[in-house]
């Protein structure tokens, strides 16, 4: 008798259902024994054995079977809830599924209710003979044992290239494209054409633009958003979405703080509870791996870090016109604490304290300065600090490096001796904790004193970490700080700082700007002191 397939349709019932399955890893181990075509085969033959008819073949190709939200899969069951499923026809009851409660609930009781025969070839499991389907249930287990253990060892070898500072996430950043044979040499070039992007979005955020202002300028140039350009220079993209230039303030916001422009990879972000879930979690930042000098960077570290502490600042409020002022989101009022708002008066533009204009009236006056005279004050007291580094005596920048950078350097030889005694007895650590675990197996020792000895070796292993934690937070902090000293030098003797003074130019010199209210001195004059938070080493006076 020749198997007879009929072209589906709305009507059909008493479909025989021919279902394969092939995961990445199945293909990967069994070559063609397991691939789609050899199921086919073997699902057909056994269907015309057997006499069965309008057949209708499914796959999912690619698929764990750990998770049961596959589309053929989907699509079956669907017939199957309606009724017009007569007969499911599997290889095994691993392409069903590797999940053995959830496998239990189809074929103990999806199945059983809507008359569904279910067969498993390989595994000799027919629901018309109960007797063969006794060990359903313990390759049911099996099969999920399987799968446990495989994301186990997958698990391993990703944490294993991880650490080794090899990008485990399969997606790049926008900005860069995969090299020449990307599996076996993990080079990640520049793209050009998106890289100009990326760094546009930076200088926009420093100019104080916000994320809103920055996709808006991005819509009105036309530019792709990155899955369009994925799509544009040939490669696969998941979500492309509907509109190729309506650039989302989670794409721009995740662009400024991904560590990954400065040439960084960076491991271990996120993770999984379970194998079977697909949910990935943040991970804690200390259990991120970072490696730097990866690839080519789009970003410097200046610009990363100063984006960072704009975008960690409160948010900057728009004038009704949108125009941004030179010291918007930096002016504070020295008083109450609250931040400035700019008025962009046509005739004057000023900025004057929110606290005092709040309903709740947080501050006794408004606090109020005129930009060019802001703008003056920052030219003077800069102009200021420019003579005195420039100085030959060098006294100046002795002190700075007196006050920021003290005797904890001479501490740091030291740390960085303990940091690596404790890293090589870590390893030592790993090597022991191993030699116990095979001693245990072949039975040299005994399940209780593997037990004890490995708690004392992984408490002692728990708490070097600890220690190596606080060890590369200090050598870091104190190697900032000395660094901060020489930046700060560095920008101080750049005379086209305050040449055509721009919002972006302000945030390369100043973090923070407090403004206290005008006094009248015993003459009759004004006055209004301004205090001046310089990057890398805030406040001078």
């Amino acid at each position: 008798m020749t198997i007879e397939y009929t072209e589906m349709n709305e009507g059909m019932r008493d479909i025989t259902v021919l279902y394969a399955r092939l995961s990445k890893d199945d293909g990967r181990k069994t070559g063609d024994s397991d691939s789609i075509l050899n199921q086919r085969l073997l699902l057909e033959n056994f269907a015309k054995s057997e006499g069965l008819r309008n057949c209708v073949f499914f796959s999912d190709d690619g698929i764990s079977g750990t998770t049961f939200n596959r589309p053929a899969f989907q699509a079956a069951i669907q017939l199957v809830e309606a009724g017009r499923v007569k007969h499911f026809i599997v290889k095994d009851l691993s392409r069903f599924g590797r999940d053995y409660l959830k496998v239990g609930a189809f074929t103990e009781v999806v199945f059983p209710e809507k008359n569904v025969r279910f067969v498993a070839i390989n595994d000799n499991v027919d629901s018309l003979q109960e007797e063969d389907n006794s060990l359903a249930p313990f390759r049911n287990l099996f099969n999920e044992w399987y799968a446990r253990d495989t994301s186990k060892k997958i698990k391993a070898v990703k944490h294993a290239k991880g650490n080794a500072g090899e990008p485990i996430s399969g997606t790049l950043p926008y900005g860069y494209l995969k090299g020449e044979n990307y599996r076996q040499t993990k080079i990640w070039l520049v793209d050009e054409e998106a890289a100009k992007i990326v760094q546009r979005i930076f200088h926009e955020c420093i100019e104080g633009k916000s994320l809103s202002m920055i996709a808006g300028g991005l819509e009105r140039d036309k530019i792709l958003i990155p899955a369009r350009h994925k799509e544009a220079i040939g490669e696969h993209s998941a979500k492309v979405g509907k509109l190729p230039y309506r650039w989302s303030f989670d794409v721009i916001g995740s662009i400024l703080k991904n560590q990954a422009y400065l040439g960084y990879v960076v491991n271990f972000k996120t993770y999984k509870k379970s194998y079977k879930s697909k949910k990935c979690l943040p991970n804690p930042r200390e259990k991120w791996k970072i490696f730097p000098g990866h690839h080519e960077a789009i970003i410097d570290k200046e610009t990363f870090d100063l984006v960072q502490k704009m975008r960690n600042s409160r948010r900057t409020r728009q004038t009704h016109n949108k125009r941004i002022g030179l010291f918007s989101g930096m002016t504070f009022c020295a008083d109450c604490g609250h931040k400035h708002h700019y008025d962009n008066h046509e005739n004057y533009k000023n900025y004057f304290c929110s606290g005092r204009a709040s309903r709740l009236r947080y501050c006794e006056s408004y606090h109020r300065i005129r930009e060019e005279d802001l703008a003056e004050a920052v030219a003077n007291d800069f102009a200021k600090i420019q003579a005195k580094v420039n100085e030959e005596s060098g006294d100046f920048v002795a002190e700075l490096h007196r006050k920021f950078a003290s005797d904890d350097l001479k501490k740091v030889a030291e740390m960085e001796r303990k940091f690596h005694e404790n890293e090589t007895r870590i390893l030592e650590l790993d090597s022991i904790i191993s030699r116990l675990y095979e001693d245990n197996v072949s039975g040299k020792i005994s399940d209780e004193r593997f037990a004890k000895m490995s708690e004392d070796f992984e408490k002692e292993q728990r708490n070097l970490e600890i220690q190596n934690i606080a060890f590369r937070e200090k050598i870091t902090k104190i190697k900032a700080d000395c660094q901060n000293v020489d930046n700060f030098v560095k920008l101080a003797k750049s005379t086209a700082l305050l040449e055509n003074l721009t919002p972006e130019k302000v945030r390369e010199l100043l973090e923070r700007i407090e403004i206290s209210e005008k006094t009248l001195s015993e003459d009759g004059e004004k006055t209004q002191k301004v205090r001046f938070f310089y990057r890398f080493v805030g406040a001078l006076e």
